[in-house]
């Protein structure tokens, strides 16, 4: 049942996602400079694929909710800067996982009226596996690549379609606090849409 609802929650967020982006490329240019100035904040939600790599893990993709916070100011009308959390989530019968990353990030936009931005940055990223009263978790220095297109419908309000990669290769898995595993790869590949106030 858990499994069903994630995948369902998976398929109309990315395909939400996927419309909107269509709809907003094809939209009339307003001027976007004064929308990036000050403080900002962005809420996302949308699907997720988690992938835990090592010697001995099975390594496949596996899809679940996903979301984001990211807020911050404005360095410049092309630079942003800010702290991201995003976060993935998937229950898979009696095993409940989540993966997630915190750090700072800086948005990138090619001019002061694009709406499309490049994001990079760096933080913690963390993963926990637990079933019936066992744990394997790990946490490790990651990076946070992603993209995003601000869709204006008011003078302090967008939606932003995001695509994101978080990627840490160096991690040590832990089985109830004890070393298990080194050199295991964390990574999330998530999708949505996202709400941001300017």
């Amino acid at each position: 049942m858990g499994r069903r609802a994630d995948k369902r929650a998976s398929a109309w967020a990315v395909s939400a996602a996927a419309l909107l982006l269509a709809g907003t490329v094809s939209a009339g240019e307003t001027a976007a400079q004064e929308r990036r100035e000050g403080q900002w904040l962005t809420v996302g939600v949308g699907a997720g694929f988690d992938q835990v790599a090592c010697q001995v893990c099975a390594s496949d993709f596996k899809s679940g909710l996903a979301g984001l916070v990211r807020f911050g100011g404005t360095l410049s009308p092309r630079l942003l800067i800010g702290v991201e959390v995003d976060g993935w989530t998937r229950r898979d019968e009696e095993v409940r996982q989540y993966l997630g990353s915190l750090g700072p990030v800086l948005l990138w936009y090619a001019d002061a009226t694009a709406r499309f931005h490049v994001k990079l940055g760096a933080g913690a990223v963390g993963f926990r596996a637990s079933q019936e009263g066992e744990a394997l978790t790990a946490v490790a220095f990651g990076v946070n690549a992603g993209l995003g297109y601000d869709h204006p419908i008011t003078g302090s309000l967008s939606v932003t379609p995001f695509a994101n990669l978080v990627l840490a290769p160096f991690a040590t898995l832990k089985l109830d606090g004890e070393e298990a595993v080194s050199g295991a790869t964390l990574g999330l590949v998530q999708a949505g849409l996202g709400i941001t106030w300017h």
